[in-house]
């Protein structure tokens, strides 16, 4: 392995220049900046789109959980519901 192989697999050497240790942090940041870029002013930008502000007023109307939509046409689906309601509403008991 040569002197400059070494010095660059190296972060504690002298020799390496700033920007080589700072280059992590700055990809961390940027990565950062991103996410925040998309959660506060992409996606909110999603609101605008006709078709969403609809769904997402029905949604809001008839009290439906989002996230369970996609679900619906699935047969396990609905027999996994009608086994969580089951249970809540009658819980086993000690005889």
């Amino acid at each position: 392995m040569t002197d400059d192989a070494a010095n660059l697999s190296d972060p504690s050497c002298s020799s390496c220049s700033i920007l080589q240790k700072l280059a992590p942090w700055v990809k961390l940041a940027v990565g950062f900046a991103l996410v925040l870029l998309f959660m506060f002013v992409i996606a909110p930008l999603a609101e605008h789109i006709p078709g969403v502000k609809t769904l997402g007023e029905r949604i809001d109307e008839r009290h439906l959980r989002s996230t369970a939509i996609f679900y619906t046409d699935l047969e396990e689906s609905g027999e996994g519901s009608s086994y969580i309601h089951d249970s809540l509403t009658y819980p086993p008991r000690r005889p």
